[in-house]
């Protein structure tokens, strides 16, 4: 019979046992992130310009933590906790990556180039952000030319892009997906925005 006691073991614990099969520690994990995981499911969906209802939000609840298990657990052991990256944080990389993958799947209108035509919120991270100055309060004609600016990007570029601009991931979260320091993280971004404004100059 399965055990009801509060497991009050802290999240890197949690992952451990869970990687090693622990039955008990999984429902934990499970119990502890779902509410958190649906929450994020929901932000997504809506900054996608899509709203999705209970059912949806379910069934794509079941595929993240499907995804968590596919590969003999290849996702949750991927996680190293540097660079300040916590589980909460590794878990919301791994959500947001596949929500966007699910919503690509079932409804192929949805992409960055979207959200930078739609003139979504940068996040608020840095005091000064040098590509929020190119897309907040942007006119929509400046918008399209971002959007189609987008499309010329590399694919780890556009990667890097879709991080900090459509899942509004933090610094540490960005950089500990991407396998880099913080620093090196900021030195991607400069480069991603000198390409963006070279693109834009180039279709004046």
């Amino acid at each position: 019979m399965t055990s009801t006691a509060r497991d009050d073991r802290d999240d890197a614990a949690l992952l451990r046992a869970c990687i090693d099969g622990e039955r008990r520690a999984w429902e934990t994990l499970v119990a502890r992130y779902a509410r958190y995981i649906a929450w994020l499911i929901r932000l997504t969906c809506r900054r996608c310009g899509q709203e999705p209802d209970d059912d949806d939000v379910s069934e794509y609840l079941a595929e993240v933590f499907a995804a968590l298990l596919e590969n003999d657990k290849r996702r949750l052991r991927l996680y190293r906790g540097d660079n300040g990256c916590t589980v909460r944080s590794w878990l919301r990389v791994i959500t947001l990556r596949k929500v966007l993958d699910l919503l690509r799947r079932r409804r192929p209108e949805v992409s960055l180039e979207t959200m930078l035509a739609n003139g979504a919120q940068w996040p608020d991270e840095d005091a000064v952000d040098p590509l929020a100055a190119l897309v907040e309060g942007s006119e929509p004609t400046t918008r399209e030319r971002l959007r189609i600016a987008a499309g010329q990007l590399s694919p780890t570029d556009r990667a890097l892009l879709e991080m900090l601009y459509v899942q509004r991931l933090p610094a540490e979260a960005a950089a500990a997906a991407l396998g880099i320091a913080r620093g090196a993280l900021y030195t991607r971004k400069t480069r991603l925005v000198q390409r963006l404004k070279a693109i834009l100059d180039e279709a004046l």
